[in-house]
């Protein structure tokens, strides 16, 4: 068995380091197995990961079917469980502490998916330089019928797990799709103390009550201040009538070359930053797409059962949560090699960011699964409110262009 895969070992002292002392040893290696063959296979189908691990002789298995058998039992292994295998090194690796010395805001998104027609997945995650990272979660089986308030009481257990894990003095703002835009969501998020900002349906029979006390329909609102492209508005008020009224304001653009307008409310005023906010929203599609098809081919998963899923799940959380690590670092070596270049005199055109941080932290793996990567791999996540790194990349571009000058570390501080 080969004892000196360094991304194994990594990983292998990072686990044993964060998670409990009750936490056995064997749970540990299965773990550390389970993480470093999804990143070797880009995939979480057990033959495939199978197969990369007997390739790469880390276990004293005879065959790739021996390890399939192990990789069986790890997703049987009833303490991988996130909030005593994840949470941890979330607390460690997240860097709380710059953020209440900054902005002190955190947005997070939050999101229905699901796999094939098998699995219903809700998920709590972290936006993070146009991506997203995996905070807490919860599974059941879809297409299945569940008992009377089992959906809502999932929603508790996983902002329970994420309201664990922030640390106090932040304004947390959760943005939503047009489906959370419902009382019983909006109230879980208040009961927590975050804010929201949740898209609201422009062809909905939503009753918006303005602040003289006039009830109108929302969709006769938007036709009369959102009828076509180049309009914006703003209002505050009281939506939910049925419910007992919930102070909102309602936001609402429709940009130019756009199909409808994007429509929002939130608790955070009748601001136009709220739109900015919301976009952020959309930095959790990437994560999905990593998940299914990009990075770990979940849509392909053999793997039966909510159980065993729920480990599987726990293994892609860590194997993402190595990619952005990695990738950060491999931004930073993007940004230092370009910085060489304007040295040396080059003007070339500038040229857009290709590459997510997750796909340039899967390019990094590759270096350390191969023992040609220099240095240690990073865990830190600064920056928890910064801006994308399309957006930083294109800064950086742009400053470059027309200023002729490299100076730019007040813009690119991609280092963890």
């Amino acid at each position: 068995m080969s004892a000196h895969l360094v991304l194994y070992q990594t990983l292998l002292q990072r686990i044993a380091a964060t998670l409990p002392s009750s936490i056995r040893r064997s749970t540990i290696t299965r773990l550390a197995l389970l993480v470093t063959g999804i990143l070797a296979a880009k995939s979480t189908v057990l033959a495939q990961i199978a197969a990369e691990l007997h390739a790469l002789d880390l276990t004293d298995a005879a065959c790739p079917e021996h390890i399939e058998r192990r990789l069986r039992r790890t997703l049987n292994d009833p303490f991988l469980v996130p909030a005593t295998c994840y949470a941890p090194v979330l607390h460690q690796v997240l860097d709380w502490d710059a953020l209440r010395r900054g902005s002190r805001q955190v947005v997070l998104t939050v999101d229905d998916s699901s796999k094939a027609d098998q699995i219903h997945l809700f998920r709590v995650s972290l936006t993070y330089w146009g991506g997203s990272l995996p905070l807490a979660w919860a599974i059941w089986d879809q297409n299945v019928a569940q008992d009377e308030g089992h959906y809502w009481r999932q929603v508790d257990h996983v902002f329970d797990q994420v309201a664990a894990l922030l640390p106090g003095r932040l304004s947390v703002v959760i943005v939503a799709d047009r489906a959370f835009a419902v009382p019983n969501f909006l109230d879980r998020c208040a009961r927590h103390g975050w804010h929201w900002v949740v898209r609201l349906t422009t062809t909905g029979s939503h009753r918006f009550r303005e602040r003289r006390g006039r009830d109108v329909g929302v969709r006769e609102l938007l036709g009369q201040h959102l009828g076509h492209p180049g309009q914006r508005w703003k209002v505050s008020g009281a939506l939910f009538k049925g419910a007992g009224w919930r102070e909102v304001s309602i936001v609402g653009q429709w940009g130019m070359g756009a199909k409808e307008a994007l429509v929002v409310m939130s608790d955070l005023g009748a601001k136009w930053v709220v739109l900015a906010l919301y976009e952020r929203r959309f930095w959790c599609e990437p994560g999905f797409r990593n998940d299914k098809s990009r990075g770990w081919q979940w849509e392909t998963s053999q793997v039966q059962g909510v159980v065993h899923h729920k480990r599987l799940l726990l293994g892609m959380a860590w194997a993402s949560l190595v990619a952005v690590c990695a990738g950060l670092e491999e931004a930073a070596g993007q940004v230092a090699r370009e910085e060489r270049k304007r040295e040396r005199g080059c003007r070339g055109k500038p040229q857009p960011a290709r590459l997510s941080v997750f796909t340039l932290g899967l390019r990094a793996v590759r270096r350390w699964l191969y023992g040609t990567a220099r240095g240690a791999l990073p865990w830190r996540l600064p920056e928890l409110d910064g801006p994308s790194w399309e957006r930083r990349w294109h800064q950086l571009q742009s400053w470059w262009l027309i200023f002729s000058c490299h100076k730019t570390s007040y813009i690119c501080s991609v280092r963890p």
